[in-house]
């Protein structure tokens, strides 16, 4: 799909990362279902946020909002600092095509912008603690501790993804799994078969890991299938064979109002300030050409969605 603002064509990446940037924000306060309920809604407020930018960006030009050499100079420095150093920083830039001048004009831009959105939501008044109590109270559900699992486990790479190779992975593990079974201690088992670094260094032991932290085929395992004192069947996810023991089970509970409060304030703030925003840049938009030709494909956004959420996760 293309989207042009004033003419001006916007590129999906700007769309792309508007949506990140609303994932990890709400992924802090919504669980993933209710993320991926949220899909559509997130896709349309990301384009509206890509389109206010362009907008934003044309209002800085017409109000000739400036920003010190200093002050960009100071924001190149930190992000060498950021980086490791200049020959670095030079690489980083070279991967993406730009020069330092260019990331030079590109942080001049946002610090404009910044600005610009600085003025626009200092009218928003803060939360009182009345407000902050009152959400609390009727979002409590939002506000629980993860469940979280005590467990162990063993894992089997194959030598290759050939069935041959595969079956065989299956195979030790079981056979593992059977020595447990008539007495054998687990840990021992992980500490001289198991593949990952857990084995060798605390027999397996992966500690207290809470619901969301892990890949999917082992979280159903451990949390959903499988009671404290047992032993999983052979489980299969992007890293290899498992088996695992399940320690122990400790259900989430609800936190405290004083432990969420900072969060709810953030929260409510954003929100307030994304409305001061949102009502300057409708007021924009009115005089804006704004053109969308073609149809979205939303397995794009989910795909996006989903690779946003489970990026660097491990079991």
């Amino acid at each position: 799909m293309t989207l042009r603002v004033n003419g001006k064509i916007i590129p999906e990446q700007a769309i792309l990362t508007e949506l990140k940037r609303l994932i990890d924000f709400y992924s802090q306060h919504l669980s993933r279902e209710e993320l991926g309920r949220g899909m559509a809604d997130l896709n349309r407020k990301a384009r509206d946020h890509a389109i206010g930018t362009q907008l934003l960006i044309e209002e800085v030009k017409r109000r000739r909002i400036e920003v010190t050499d200093a002050d960009v100079a100071t924001a190149v420095a930190d992000m060498v600092k950021k980086v490791g150093g200049d020959r670095q920083l030079d690489d980083l830039l070279a991967r993406q095509g730009m020069n330092r001048k260019q990331f030079g004009d590109t942080v001049r831009a946002g610090k404009q912008l910044d600005k610009l959105v600085a003025r626009i939501v200092s009218v928003v008044p803060d939360c009182t603690e009345e407000e902050l109590r009152e959400f609390y109270g009727q979002n409590a559900e939002q506000y629980v501790a993860p469940d979280r699992v005590q467990a162990r486990h063993i894992l089997v790479r194959p030598f290759s993804q050939g069935e041959a190779d595969k079956a065989t992975a299956r195979s030790r593990l079981l056979s593992l799994k059977h020595q447990v079974m008539e007495g054998e201690d687990f840990s021992d088992l992980a500490a001289a078969h198991s593949e990952c670094p857990s084995g060798k260094a605390d027999g397996g032991s992966l500690g207290w890991i809470v619901r969301g932290a892990t890949l999917p085929e082992f979280e159903k395992a451990v949390f959903d299938e499988l009671e404290a004192g047992e032993i999983s069947d052979v489980i299969e996810t992007p890293l290899g064979f498992h088996i695992v023991e399940k320690l122990e089970h400790e259900d989430g509970e609800p936190l405290p109002f004083e432990q969420v409060r900072d969060r709810i304030r953030e929260l409510l703030l954003h929100e307030r300030r994304g409305k001061a925003l949102s009502a300057y840049v409708d007021r924009l938009r009115q005089d804006a050409l704004i053109e969308e030709s073609e149809e979205d494909d939303p397995k794009k956004w989910e795909q996006a969605f989903d690779s946003f959420l489970d990026g660097g996760k491990g079991s």
